[in-house]
């Protein structure tokens, strides 16, 4: 695809994906408006419900102190048997009684002082100061709810001179007298100011405490102005019968966002106030700034196609003309860009992509020449004359001795012997069969050296009795075992063969008891099985190191040392993970070997 062609389509695929996106951002953004709303006037209703629920709560707590005082029988005692109780009674009853008061005052943090007014001894006990011979001032701010009898209006908050008290008189109303005892509360203006000032954290926002009957009103401590307009439209919702709402109040210029509740027990609004701009102000921003943003964008898009189709188009190019050269049979590495981005990536992982073809190409390669030469070992072992000569004569001298038993079992293991090794179906066999093998040859041999040499070979795990192997690697290791380890040892040779399998690699371990093992020839054998020269000929354990690393990879093979027995330890590990690749350079020196 040429230039030409190429960018117009991309810009109008960006367009064509962009549009939509920026109308659904419309309405996404109308709608999350909404939202907002909707979720700010739960927010601060809920917020005042709970506030309104927790003074209620405190009130109703302080009333049932008072009630619970008015019960108290020191209290009752002093102000109505007072003549008769001699003067270490009553000043015990005075003690108990401030006692309970400290004990009421204490129990919130909105009382600011708890006082029994005793009106039939004209005394009052207080927790601010000490019995006094007349009652205290502050009675007046109750006489008027208890003039006569007791009356409900006892039991509301009450503001006098900036002071707010609550009250309750005994005897209960039914009596239809004045109260022998008023016990009162006087609350702490500035902890309810300092709980409005908690309610929110908006600049310029606050709350307020309001009584629409009497036109009081508190409000948060940090000097916020009188909000007349508030009260005014607090006081129409009152008179309208609405306890609760959201609305928008006009206030000094500023529009503000009223949350209001009324609160029966309290006898008060309590108010939050948010100034409107604080909320939605910055959703009026973003509208506009949406708009600027999406002729912007619309720049930027014709830009970024641009750099865009000059950022991909040339790698790209590039790229493809690489796998038409793998095409053409060309391995080749191509040259990285000098870019730290995907395309380098991407030519990084197709240069070892193209290693990795190397790679495959020399294993099959070898694999091919590993297999024709293990054939033509096995041609070789057949047609062994030292094997063929040991093995006759050994039949002939259990013919002279007329021991026929012997020689069937000899012919026997003979027969299977020879139709394991000349059998070439596969190039591989299970591990129980190649074991099979290993313990035929292990009876020729026993037969051979008159059980000289004792051949113990381990059970064979079920987890890997079915595992594929290369066939013929375990009878070279017992034959090298026999030949240069107990060969010429008399009496008392022994042969280990040790299987066991760890997570997903089998250990084969055969040792033996031989003395002939020095510590060159052990550091000769292993310097041998550390060589990776494909050009070695490769014989014996070689030969089967190599097929082994092969099949398995190159975390798998023959490791050698010296056994417990004092012989030589073979171990062969069968990893049956990924094999790991062969380095690629073995490529080129296989292709010389094969003309050669």
């Amino acid at each position: 695809m040429g230039k030409l062609t190429l960018f117009p389509k991309l810009i109008v695929a960006f367009m064509l994906v962009i549009a939509p996106l920026y109308g659904l951002g419309l309405l996404v953004n109308k709608r999350g408006e909404t939202i907002v709303r909707d979720e700010l006037a739960r927010s601060m209703q809920s917020k005042v419900d709970f506030y309104v629920n927790a003074l209620d709560a405190e009130k109703e707590h302080m009333v049932k102190l008072l009630q619970m005082n008015t019960l108290d029988k020191d209290l009752q005692h002093y102000a109505l048997l007072n003549e008769v109780m001699s003067l270490g009674e009553r000043a015990e009853a005075v003690r108990r009684i401030e006692s309970n008061l400290d004990i009421v005052k204490s129990s919130s943090l909105f009382i600011k002082s708890v006082s029994a007014h005793i009106l039939s001894l004209d005394r009052t006990l207080s927790t601010e100061y000490s019995i006094t011979d007349h009652v205290a001032g502050d009675y007046e701010a109750l006489r008027p709810a208890f003039a006569g009898q007791v009356s409900a209006a006892g039991m509301t908050i009450v503001d006098w001179r900036d002071r707010l008290f609550i009250g309750l008189g005994f005897p209960e109303p039914s009596f239809n007298r004045q109260p022998e005892f008023v016990l009162s509360i006087e609350l702490d203006p500035d902890r309810f100011r300092g709980l409005l000032s908690g309610i929110t954290d908006y600049d310029r926002s606050g709350a307020l405490l309001y009584n629409p009957q009497r036109s009081w009103s508190l409000s948060q401590a940090d000097g916020t102005p009188e909000h007349t307009a508030l009260r005014d439209y607090l006081s129409r919702q009152y008179e309208a019968g609405k306890l609760a709402g959201m609305e928008t109040v006009k206030e000094g210029g500023e529009t503000y966002l009223v949350t209001y509740r009324y609160s029966d027990m309290l006898g008060f609004y309590l108010s939050v106030y948010v100034p409107y701009r604080e909320v939605f102000g910055q959703i009026e921003f973003y509208r506009t700034f949406y708009w600027g943003l999406s002729l912007i964008s619309s720049i930027i898009i014709v830009v970024y196609s641009y750099w865009l189709y000059r950022l991909i188009h040339k790698p790209l190019r590039k790229l493809i003309r690489s796998f038409r050269r793998v095409e053409d049979g060309n391995l080749d590495p191509a040259p990285l860009p000098s870019a730290q981005d995907e395309f380098h990536y991407l030519f990084r992982q197709y240069n070892t992509m193209v290693e990795k073809l190397k790679v495959l190409i020399t294993q099959v390669y070898e694999q091919k020449i590993r297999a024709q030469r293990s054939e033509l070992k096995q041609l070789q072992s057949q047609i062994n004359p030292h094997f063929l000569y040991n093995t006759y004569f050994i039949m002939y001298r259990l013919a002279r001795i007329n021991d026929n038993e012997s020689i069937a079992r000899f012919s026997q293991f003979l027969g299977d012997y020879f139709r394991y090794i000349t059998r070439s179906a596969s190039a591989d066999v299970p591990l129980e069969a190649e074991l099979r093998h290993v313990r035929t040859y292990a009876e020729i041999q026993n037969i051979r050296f008159s059980n000289r040499i004792q051949v113990a070979i381990d059970p064979l795990p079920e987890s890997c009795a079915k595992q594929r192997v290369p066939r013929l690697i375990l009878q070279p290791i017992l034959e090298n075992a026999y030949k240069y380890g107990l060969e010429n040892k008399r009496t008392d040779g022994k042969i280990a063969l040790r299987i066991e399998q760890r997570a997903d690699t089998v250990r084969i371990e055969v040792e033996d008891n031989g003395t002939l093992l020095t510590d060159e020839t052990l550091r000769r054998l292993q310097d041998e099985l550390a060589q990776h020269d494909p050009d070695v000929e490769q014989t014996g354990l070689l030969n089967v190191h190599r097929r082994i690393r092969l099949t398995f990879g190159a975390r798998s093979g023959i490791r050698l040392s010296r056994g417990a027995m004092g012989g030589l330890c073979v171990e062969l590990a069968l990893e049956m993970t990924a094999a790991e690749p062969m380095p690629a350079a073995a490529f080129a020196a296989m292709k010389s070997r094969e003309a050669t």
